[in-house]
């Protein structure tokens, strides 16, 4: 398994309008070739970053090619454009008390 993060910066102006975008794509984000979840992390100033847990799947070019679209669509709130990096799982642990 893989982890695909990528760090974002929306303008000021954009953040509100960027988490209701986000909120309104979520089956679209799901329903990536390969994911298996999901985490987005953003700041007020508008910093974040989006953790992908995916398998095999999730780096093919299919895959890569519905991650530009969907970021796409955040592009006149972006103040640059994302670029994601994959990384190996070297350890997934999660509390029990969840």
């Amino acid at each position: 398994m893989q982890a695909r993060i990528t760090r974002f910066k929306m303008k000021p102006e954009g953040v509100a309008e960027a988490r209701t975008l986000m909120e309104g794509l979520r089956s679209e984000i799901m329903a990536q070739p390969g994911i298996r979840a999901c985490l987005v992390a953003m700041n007020d100033d508008g910093s974040g970053h989006v953790v992908a847990m995916i398998g095999a799947q999730g780096g093919s070019p299919e895959a890569v090619d519905r991650v530009r679209m969907i970021w796409h669509r955040f592009h006149d709130l972006l103040e640059s454009a994302p670029e994601p990096e994959i990384f190996d799982i070297l350890a997934d642990w999660r509390s029990d008390a969840r």
